[in-house]
């Protein structure tokens, strides 16, 4: 890992707290929504937020 400076991992800190987010909203959503298509949808953007967040959880170790 490269050394980061203090607002870089702030920053890193605070994408990570949003990407939190939207991983419990999106994966609510597709548990509440009855409509298979949007369902789906929602899983998929979930899927891709974790991928962000996983991505990021790397750059602090």
């Amino acid at each position: 890992m490269a050394n980061l400076t203090n607002k870089e991992l702030a920053a890193i800190k605070d994408q990570i707290t949003t990407e939190q987010a939207l991983i419990c909203k999106y994966n609510v959503y597709a548990q509440t929504i009855s409509d298979q298509h949007l369902s789906q949808k929602c899983k998929e953007i979930a899927q891709k937020h974790q991928q962000h967040y996983n991505k990021l959880m790397a750059q602090l170790n």
